[in-house]
């Protein structure tokens, strides 16, 4: 099954897009991003394809580009510069999809 959100609009997010040599790192961003926003909602992806009208919802592509970004550009856990967590948006846009019981 392909990707909720295409590399190349992955990409224009990071402002990665006018180059190639990062395009298997962001892959992989992208599909930890997608399957933890997935999980973290305790529904299939195609729960969520039905949920949102036949299609992956919006608001959780958001979130995936949210994440994988944030992933891609604070890659280490200790650096010089300040980092910041993914603002609480993120939780706005993915917890009215999250089911209370398993």
């Amino acid at each position: 099954m392909a990707n909720v959100v295409s590399l190349e609009l992955f990409k224009k997010q990071c402002n990665a897009d006018d180059f190639t040599a990062d395009d298997t790192l962001l892959q992989h961003y992208l599909n930890a991003a997608e399957k933890h926003v997935i999980r973290y909602t305790h529904h299939t992806r195609e729960e969520l394809d039905e949920m949102g009208g036949g299609e992956f919802p919006d608001e959780l592509k958001q979130a995936v580009l949210l994440i994988g970004t944030h992933w891609y550009n604070q890659r280490e856990s200790d650096a010089q510069a300040q980092f910041h967590s993914v603002p609480n948006a993120l939780q706005a846009l993915m917890k009215p999809f999250r089911k209370l019981a398993k």
